[in-house]
Formats: C-alpha cells, structure tokens, sequence
C-alpha cells in the first residue's frame, strides 16, 4: 500500500487503531478520580458515622437481593353454576410487591428488639410511617437482616421470595444459628446448612489515593 503523502490523513483503520488507547486512557484516568464506586453490607460502625456526621436522612440503603413479596386478596370471587354438570369458579386477586437490588431506600426510625437495633426502611416515596415499612434487625455478625415486611390493607400475610419466585426461596422467620440469636429474621434454610437471607446494603465511593514525596539520596562525598 503506498505511504499517504505529507500531511494527508492516515487510513481510517489506523486512525481507529490510534484513538483506542488514548480512550482506554481517558476512561481509566476518569475512573481513578471518581474513585471506586463498591457495594457493601451497611455496618453499625458506618451507621454510627453516617448518624453522628450527617444524620440517616440523606443516606439510600438497597436489598443484597431482589425481595418479592405476594399478598393474596382477603376475599375470594365464587362461582357456582348448574347446568348439564355443575362448574365451580374460584378467582383471588393477589398483589405482588417487588423490591429490587436498585431500589434506593430510607432509614424512617431506628428502634430495638430484645437489645438488637432495628432499623425500618421505606422504598415507597409515599411511606412515612412504620406500618408500611420493612424491619431489618441487625444480627450478631454485625449485619442488618430482612425480619419484617409491612401488611397491605385488604390483602391477607404475604408470601416472601428472595430474588425469584419459586419454593426453595421462600422467606420463613428463623433463627441465624441457634437460640442464641435475640431474633428471628427472614431466611432460607439450604439443605447442606447455608443460610440465604437480605442483606441491607450501602452503595460506597472509595477514593483511596497515596501521596507520595520522594527524596533522593545525595551520597557522600
């Protein structure tokens, strides 16, 4: 292929080629002055700092995993008809509630329950109150753990799921490990004994830079 002449542009392919590394460097540069945006378990030790330095309201908490919540109608809609046979009919409406791994919340109230802290958390903007709030009660490893999900009026208690709807991520009230635990909270029991709950989560920047002054040594003479 014959050389472009002075001053005219490079073929398109090697423009391409060219302009890669400089935008893997413009991104990686831009990276390193956000910082490293991590999702981690909200501590009491970072709830302590985030209360004493700036108060619960401005903070948003997510689920570790998506929370599914359904609630049944409190009444059922029957049909019976008799003609050459006899057809029954049942209908229940059923509500289904889902919060998911994105769904940004607020800590409403911190109370306690048996000496643990709990904490209720709104992911609706309309909640205000308790009574429509989920309760995580914090555990002895130092998590805040899933124990409560509000009732809905007219509907019957809910059946909870973590992360889908199927039967073996069903959400029963249990204990962590043994009675030693001051609550129950919302679990799935595996069968080789792991335990699978909601975790509450924080969504953390971590800008961790290191200034560095370097002195040489001048030698002796």
């Amino acid at each position: 292929m014959a050389e472009p002449r002075n001053g005219a542009l490079a073929p398109r392919s090697t423009r391409q080629r060219l302009r890669l590394p400089v935008a893997i460097a413009l991104v990686s540069a831009l990276a390193a002055l956000s910082g490293c945006k991590k999702r981690l378990p909200l501590t009491p030790k970072e709830l302590a700092r985030v209360q004493t330095e700036a108060g619960v309201q401005p903070l948003r908490v997510y689920t570790e995993r998506k929370l599914i919540s359904l609630y049944p109608a409190d009444e059922k809609n029957e049909q019976f008809e008799v003609s050459r046979d006899i057809r029954e009919t049942t209908r229940q409406d059923q509500l289904k509630k889902i919060v998911t791994k994105n769904t940004a919340g607020l800590i409403l109230k911190i109370e306690e329950r048996n000496g643990a802290p709990l904490l209720w958390v709104t992911f609706e903007p309309g909640c205000t109150a308790v009574d429509c709030a989920y309760g995580f009660v914090q555990t002895e490893d130092g998590r805040y753990r899933l124990a409560d999900v509000p009732d809905r009026p007219s509907f019957a208690d809910p059946t909870i799921y973590r992360s889908c709807v199927w039967k073996k991520r069903k959400l029963r009230a249990g204990r962590m490990k043994s009675l030693q635990e001051s609550n129950d909270i919302l679990l799935v029991k595996k069968n080789n004994g792991k335990l699978l709950t909601i975790v509450l989560t924080v969504k953390k920047i971590v800008d961790d830079r290191t200034r560095t002054r370097t002195d040489r040594a001048k030698g002796i003479e």
